[in-house]
């Protein structure tokens, strides 16, 4: 459908760390990613206005974002040979924002279809910002704003922090509007990240990242999955699993054993592996925000990367499962800051040394909230399961019955929502997050390294795991 694109606005903005430099090593990893998958990778969508929002309100919010986080302002100089870009943050510029008049149809719907042409259109990283932005106007009146940002950009920990920002009533904003100019974001952004990274303790920390990484690559079983006999056409597929039930498994598991929600869902998820493709240890990368470093907590920017661990299964119970899981997380979000290509050539030496391809990509996003229970994802509903067939489920301070557990398995759904020859997959990326009315697992699957048959049973053992060992006295042996 062509767009009614009604205009565009003109947005300057000027602001502070311009300069040029390596990336950092978030955005290494980030970098590589968008050139496996073949996609700007967005973040973001399309949200209602609040009622009285000007497009020079919007344009201000956009103005304000561009000046105060050198992030969305910088460019990147790609080699000739294709090898890793440098970064350029810009000190001044200007960027379009998109205006779209509906004409009296559905707002809504075309904020949504705004959103999805944004998603779809490639970004050119040499010349355009990695945000693009856009207001719907209904009746010639504000109606929805549509923001994505590359996640090169910002990860999720970024543009949360960005919504923080400009929260209603927030300083920095007021700031901002009445001065003409933002107050500079404390912390370190990506160049001097890239500059830290480059210094004695960053090449440590490097160092032991490696170490470790060596360590599991030596010895770990070389696949991750069975190996289908072939991939699908198309190849790449996205599941959606809803569990009402998981969610009060993993609450009843937490409480009984004082362990980290992220460790206790490790183990789980790491005997849903086994129970599935018989592998063992089960070597998992989880994805680590990294904001507990120094200068990182409120910065926009991508600071997540993908640690290593193992974790042995077999003939053990979830009692003896989660030491295992606990210890190996807590190394691997320590080690989970390091130079990505590094590791590549690490695995291609050690690989040749054992004369076998070495695959690694089974990621585990734990994106659940631990301080409220609700992730990002929470307020769309979208993500939610059937709210009419919910049933009521303890509330957070509770915790559940067995026969609530058991209940709520009658709730579960799974589908198959996306099949699709490009943008790629990685061989298994799990997401894992909060919705109204329990939890959704989101399975991202390159069928060339695990059949759909397998991304479903290990969906539903997850949760069958969960709920077996939640509710049951005795121990629950992996196969």
């Amino acid at each position: 459908m062509e767009l009614p694109l009604a205009g565009r606005v003109c947005v300057a903005f000027e602001g502070p760390g311009a300069g040029s430099g390596p990336l950092s090593w978030g955005q290494i990893e980030s970098w590589n990613a968008v050139r496996t998958l073949g996609h700007w990778m967005p973040i973001g969508g399309a949200l209602p206005l609040r009622p009285g929002t000007t497009v020079e309100d919007v344009a201000s919010e956009l103005r304000h974002h561009l000046s105060r986080h050198p992030t969305l302002r910088t460019l990147l100089r790609i080699p000739a040979d294709g090898g890793t870009p440098t970064q350029e943050v810009q000190a001044s510029g200007f960027s379009l924002l998109e205006v779209y008049d509906t004409s009296g149809a559905d707002p809504s719907a075309l904020a949504d279809a705004v959103a999805a042409a944004y998603r779809d259109t490639d970004l050119d990283f040499t010349a355009e910002y990695p945000i693009r932005m856009a207001v719907v106007l209904h009746h010639g009146v504000p109606s929805h704003v549509v923001a994505l940002i590359s996640h090169f950009a910002a990860d999720g920990a970024g543009a949360q922090a960005m919504l923080r920002d400009v929260s209603a009533g927030s300083p920095a904003l007021l700031r901002d509007v009445s001065a003409g100019s933002p107050a500079p974001v404390a912390g370190r952004q990506p160049l001097e990240q890239a500059q830290w990274q480059a210094s004695p303790a960053g090449r440590r920390q490097n160092e032991s990242a490696l170490r470790h990484f060596e360590g599991i690559l030596r010895t770990m079983p070389p696949a991750r999955f069975r190996t289908p006999a072939g991939p699908e056409r198309p190849r790449f597929w996205r599941a959606v699993f809803d569990s009402a039930a998981l969610p009060l498994a993993l609450r009843a598991l937490t409480a009984r054993t004082g362990a980290d929600p992220s460790a206790v869902l490790l183990a789980v998820f790491a005997m849903a592996v086994h129970a599935t493709c018989g592998v063992d240890p089960v070597v998992v990368r989880p994805l680590v925000s990294n904001r507990f470093r120094p200068g990182l907590a409120d910065v926009v920017c991508t600071a997540v990367q993908a640690g290593l661990c193992q974790v042995p299964v077999a003939g053990l119970d979830f009692e003896d499962v989660l030491p295992q899981a606990r210890r190996a997380a807590t190394i691997a979000y320590k080690l989970a800051y390091f130079d990505q290509r590094d590791l590549f050539t690490l695995l291609d030496r050690i690989g040749a040394d054992r004369g076998e391809r070495l695959e690694i990509g089974c990621f585990l996003n734990d994106r659940r909230d631990p301080s409220t229970g609700v992730s990002p994802a929470a307020g769309d509903p979208s993500t939610a399961v059937d709210p009419s067939t919910a049933g009521e489920l303890p509330t957070a301070g509770e915790l559940p019955t067995a026969g609530e557990i058991e209940a709520a398995l009658s709730r579960s759904a799974f589908g198959w929502v996306v099949r699709r020859a490009v943008p790629g997959f990685e061989p298994m990326i799990l997401d894992v997050e909060d919705t109204a009315t329990g939890l959704r697992c989101t399975a991202h699957t390159d069928t060339a390294h695990i059949s759909p048959a397998d991304t479903e049973a290990l969906l539903r053992h997850l949760e069958r795991i969960a709920v077996a060992c939640a509710v049951t006295a005795s121990a629950v042996r992996s196969g």
